[in-house]
């Protein structure tokens, strides 16, 4: 019975150290998601197919899809999603390539960005020609146009024209790619450890303060939980016991006391360091850099048939990624 009272305050403090540890592991995953702003939603239209066949067409709408997701900018709507929205609507999406047709698809879907446009053969040749219109303001941002000799370089040209679309929606919407971090918001998350460098995109050094502070914090609860256990005890000793039993629970109790603040400097040591490097190392960058300049995994899947009329071969482009 004596043993399992020793035993007792020890396997309580460890329960608490197991449950803070899961909470930490929850927070380092969670907080620097949840840090990211909400991403642009665009949605691309399938482009109008003149003087080729539509399997190239879809195609190389779907590699600009993809294209666009691979920037890890925005959310671009799927295309069985974009169906199932409008036939809810009753909304007929072939023919749509016109700017008011396309405004009017974009209020359906909740669309910020339409991509529309066309590929036309000119001889041998593919014109792919994409224009991106703003929902809200119902008028053309821009308009693009790529050349591929041939059907097959189209991927290419797709993938060309894809990105001078992604880098004039960025470049024409710094205020709302470029992340708002104003030094109150700094400031106020730097009261826990961590919170600010994953503020300003210093994720490594934000895991290892919260990280650090975390456990800190769950040593420091176990210890005084043995404190107060080892002062309990030294309370409970029985006013005619001998002297020895109250010296060895007085020097518990001591011990314990000495453990806990140990903890608790290791607690503000971590605490101070963090202020240090808020005030003087990560704070956040002024310097005018949009979105579109950082680097970006992603996660896409494209596959699809390219028909060589009137030859009977058929070429399959297939791309896939992650994203984290």
């Amino acid at each position: 019975m004596i043993r399992n009272a020793h035993l007792k305050p020890i396997f309580r403090g460890w329960s608490i150290m197991r449950t803070l540890m899961f909470l930490i592991l929850i927070v380092l995953l969670i907080l620097p998601v949840a840090a990211r702003a909400e991403k642009m939603l665009v949605a691309v239209i399938d482009l109008e197919a003149k003087g080729v066949s539509k399997i190239v067409s879809s195609a190389v709408t779907d590699i600009i899809r993809s294209e666009m997701v691979k920037t890890g900018l925005f959310t671009v709507v799927e295309r069985s999603q974009m169906s199932e929205i409008l036939k809810e609507q009753g909304f007929q999406m072939t023919g749509c390539t016109d700017q008011s047709c396309a405004v009017q698809l974009g209020k359906l879907l909740s669309a910020q960005k339409i991509l529309v446009g066309e590929i036309n053969r000119v001889g041998q040749a593919l014109m792919i020609t994409v224009r991106i219109v703003d929902v809200e303001k119902g008028s053309s941002d821009f308009a693009a146009n790529e050349k591929s000799p041939t059907e097959d370089d189209v991927d290419k040209a797709a993938m060309a024209i894809t990105k001078s679309l992604a880098e004039n929606i960025v470049q024409g919407n710094q205020d709302y790619f470029t992340p708002k971090k104003t030094a109150g918001g700094y400031y106020t998350r730097a009261l826990f450890p961590g919170w600010a460098q994953f503020y300003t995109d210093h994720d490594t050094k934000g895991y290892v303060y919260m990280g650090s502070f975390m456990l800190a914090t769950g040593f420091a609860a176990f210890t005084y939980l043995n404190y107060a256990d080892a002062a309990k005890a030294y309370d409970a000793v029985p006013g005619g016991a001998d002297q020895s039993e109250f010296d060895k629970k007085f020097k518990a109790k001591k011990d314990a006391a000495g453990m806990f603040v140990g903890a608790a400097g290791i607690m503000g040591a971590v605490f101070l360091v963090n202020w240090i490097d808020v005030l003087l190392f990560s704070k956040p960058d002024s310097s005018n850099k949009t979105a579109f300049g950082g680097q970006h995994n992603y996660v896409a899947f494209n596959a699809g048939y390219l028909l060589h009329d009137p030859r009977p071969e058929k070429a399959m482009r297939v791309s896939c990624g992650i994203r984290f």
